[in-house]
Formats: structure tokens, C-alpha cells, sequence
């Protein structure tokens, strides 16, 4: 009881380009609670990952969710999230912004999940890109 899950993703048109990301958050019912599409600047794909999942947990705290299962399709980052420990990239600062908010929740699960199983936040991702901010 009281579990939601948060499906995060990032876009770059590029890999150096119009970066976009998405998230949305569901209740254990699977009720769509809220979705966010925003546009990020020029960065690479790996950062707007990142920056998809920061937001999304910024979303959770303010909503005051205390149990979640954050879902993402990018293993490096999952890996980072379940592990704590970063090894020397270059993502190293938000990461650690990351790490630090999963701090905040009473009981947090990390899972990769594929691309398929993604799609309402790859979704939101690539419509970023038309829009600046969707809530």
C-alpha cells in the first residue's frame, strides 16, 4: 500500500542537440497521477536521462510520496541509483543530486526496464521538444 511508480526518459536530437525529457508518476491502481514533458537546452542523451530522472524525483518529494519504484531504460543510470557509488563520470555532480533526493524517500526501488516498456515517458520526451513545459 501507498507504492507509486515513476517512469522517467531523455531525448537528444543528436546526441548534441535539443535535449527534451519526460517523466510521469501512476499510483499502485496504475491512475496516471501527473506527466512532464519539458525542454532542457543542448546537451547529450545521456544527460537528459539524468536530468529526466532528477525531475521526476523532485516531482515525488514535492507531491510527498514516500514509497516508489522508479523505472528508467538506460542501465548505466539504474546501476548508479541501485549501487550509490558513481565511477568517474562526468555526470558526476547531477548524479549526486539524484543519489542525494533518493535519500528522501522511506523506501525506493531502482529497475531497468526496456524501451518498449518505457513508452509513456519516451513519449513525453520527444514531445519536449514542441513544448516547453506540459504538467
Amino acid at each position: 500500500m501507498g507504492w507509486f511508480k515513476l517512469n522517467f526518459d531523455g531525448a537528444s536530437r543528436g546526441n548534441l542537440g535539443h535535449a527534451t525529457i519526460g517523466c510521469c508518476l501512476h499510483n499502485l491502481d496504475r491512475t496516471e497521477m501527473t506527466q512532464r514533458a519539458k525542454l532542457v537546452g543542448i546537451e547529450t542523451n545521456n544527460k537528459a536521462e539524468v536530468l529526466a530522472l532528477v525531475d521526476g524525483l523532485e516531482i515525488c518529494r514535492e507531491l510527498g510520496v514516500e514509497k516508489l519504484a522508479v523505472e528508467g531504460d538506460l542501465t548505466i543510470i539504474i546501476n548508479v541509483m541501485r549501487k550509490g557509488s558513481i565511477l568517474n563520470w562526468r555526470l558526476e555532480v547531477l548524479l549526486n543530486r539524484a543519489l542525494n533526493l533518493r535519500k528522501t524517500f522511506k523506501k525506493i526501488i531502482f529497475n531497468h526496464i526496456f524501451r518498449e516498456g518505457n513508452s509513456k515517458a519516451d513519449e513525453l520526451a520527444n514531445i519536449g521538444a514542441d513544448v516547453t513545459y506540459i504538467d
